[in-house]
């Protein structure tokens, strides 16, 4: 798909670069006047700038991190809900999980998540940036 895009807006700058260059040295096509072949290039250009932004959009969005599922959990930072003495309930990206933790972790305090079980988050203390 995106190399279709990348085609069709090579394609057409080409045909509205010869349309312009043409109107400027005084040949028509086809009949057409002058004022309206400049009125196509225009339009041409504006429409292959559409498709190479799309084609862009197309592409960084193909490079972007997983957002959804065990890649995006883990790593992720949250706090704890109740005192995790080794389990108890986090809140992370806004979820309530279920969570366990290698060390006891008190009510409040800043969890990040290293792994997952099941639908077990495995937690540990976050570090604290100072």
């Amino acid at each position: 798909m995106h190399g279709w895009l990348a085609f069709l807006a090579g394609i057409l700058v080409v045909v509205s670069g010869l349309l312009i260059v043409s109107a400027s040295i005084g040949i028509t096509f086809y009949g057409l006047a002058l004022e309206v072949e400049a009125l196509l290039a225009g339009i041409l250009l504006i429409i292959a700038a559409i498709a190479a932004w799309l084609f862009y959009v197309g592409i960084k969005a193909q490079y972007k991190k997983v957002k959804t599922g065990r890649e995006a959990l883990i790593g992720a930072k949250g706090v704890a809900i109740t005192d995790l003495k080794p389990k108890g309930e986090v809140r992370v990206m806004g979820e309530f999980w279920q969570a366990t933790a290698k060390d006891t972790i008190a009510n409040g305090e800043a969890v990040e998540v290293v792994d997952m079980e099941g639908m077990f988050l495995v937690v540990k203390l976050a570090e604290q940036n100072t």
